[in-house]
C-alpha cells in the first residue's frame, strides 16, 4: 500500500494525502482498487469526471463534497454528496466540487463486479444515491461511520475486504458471455457488431442482459469505450482527423460531437485541460483509463 500521488493539471500535489491498494485476491476479478483521500487545499477544487464504463462507490467522512451528473458543464445544480454514493456506468460527465478540505474513500469496480457483489441490476445505480443497507444488507449499515472511525487506511481497506468477501456467495454471477463481449468491445475500440456476435443472443436479450448486468445498453457501452480510446489518442497529441479514422468515427465532425456530448468539452478543450497526461496518470482513478480533468483550483 503506497501513498497516492494525485496531481492537478499544473502538476501540483500540495494539500493531498491518501493511499491506494488493490483488494484481497478473491476480489480482484471484481474490484480494481481502493483509494483513500484527504485533501487540505486552501481553495475549492472542481473536477470533471469522464465516462469510463466502471462503477465507483464513494464514502465521505466529512462535509464539503458536491456532485452532479450533467450533459454540460453548468446545466445542473450541484448537490451535497451523501455519506455513501454509487455511480454506475454513464455516457455523460459528472462534476465533483469540494471546498478544499475533504476526507473519504472510494472503491472502483467493474460493472460485472458490482452485479456480483451487490446482487441487483447495475442500472439501479443511475441515480448515484443509495442506502448501502439496501445493497449490502446488515453489513452496509453504518459502514461509512465504521470506516471513518478506524485509525489507518490499512485498517479501512481490510474492513472493506471483509465486507466484500462476505458478499461473494450472496451476489449474482454475471453471464460469461457478457465478460467476453466487454473484453472484445474494449479491444475493438467500441466496434459493437464484432463484440456482441459471440454471445449468440438476439438483440432484445442482448439489450436486457447489458442493462441488467452492465448498466448501459450495448450501444451505450460501445460509445464509452470508443470515447476512451479517442481520448487516449487526443491526449497523446494525435490530430483529430487521424483519431476519428483510428477509432471508427464517421469523420472528424462526428468525433467532435461525441467528445462534446460525453465530456462537455470540445476535443481542443479536453486536450488543453488534460495537459498531455497519459491514461492512468496520477490524476486518474483507474489504471489505463482517462477518468478526470481539473476544471479549476
Amino acid at each position: 500500500m503506497g501513498s497516492v500521488d494525485v496531481r492537478d493539471a499544473a502538476g501540483s500535489t500540495a494539500g493531498r494525502l491518501g493511499a491506494r491498494r488493490r483488494p484481497a485476491a478473491p476480489l480482484r476479478p471484481f474490484i480494481v482498487n481502493y483509494t483513500g483521500f484527504e485533501t487540505g487545499f486552501t481553495a475549492p477544487r472542481r473536477r470533471l469526471e469522464l465516462p469510463t464504463g466502471f462503477v465507483t462507490l464513494v464514502f465521505t467522512f466529512t462535509e464539503g463534497l458536491w456532485v452532479t451528473r450533467t450533459e454540460g458543464l453548468s446545466t445542473s445544480p450541484l448537490r451535497p454528496a451523501s455519506r455513501a454514493m454509487i455511480s454506475g456506468p454513464r455516457t455523460v460527465p459528472a462534476i465533483g466540487v469540494h471546498a478544499g478540505a475533504v476526507h473519504g474513500l472510494e472503491v472502483n469496480m467493474s460493472p460485472l463486479g458490482a452485479y456480483r457483489l451487490f446482487g441487483i441490476p447495475v442500472a439501479h445505480f443511475e441515480d448515484a444515491h443509495v442506502e448501502l443497507v439496501d445493497v449490502l444488507g446488515p453489513s452496509g449499515r453504518h459502514l461509512a461511520d465504521r470506516l471513518q472511525s478506524l485509525g489507518s487506511w490499512r485498517e479501512r481497506f481490510t474492513l472493506l475486504d471483509e465486507v466484500f468477501c462476505g458478499r461473494l456467495e450472496r451476489g449474482r454471477a454475471a453471464a460469461p458471455e457478457l465478460r467476453g463481449a466487454l473484453a472484445r468491445l474494449w479491444a475493438d475500440s467500441g466496434s459493437l457488431a464484432r463484440a456482441t456476435a459471440g454471445t449468440g443472443w438476439g438483440a432484445r436479450n442482448l439489450r436486457a442482459r447489458f442493462r441488467e448486468q452492465v448498466g448501459l445498453s450495448p450501444k451505450g457501452m460501445a460509445r464509452v469505450f470508443r470515447l476512451q480510446h479517442a481520448l487516449r489518442l487526443l491526449s497523446a497529441g494525435m490530430a483529430g482527423a487521424q483519431v476519428a479514422a483510428a477509432c471508427g468515427y464517421h469523420d472528424q465532425a462526428h468525433l467532435s460531437r461525441e467528445v462534446k456530448a460525453m465530456t462537455g468539452l470540445p476535443p481542443s478543450g479536453f486536450v488543453k485541460l488534460r495537459g498531455g497526461l497519459p491514461p492512468g496518470s496520477s490524476l486518474d482513478r483507474l489504471p489505463g483509463r482517462i477518468t478526470s480533468v481539473i476544471l479549476s483550483g
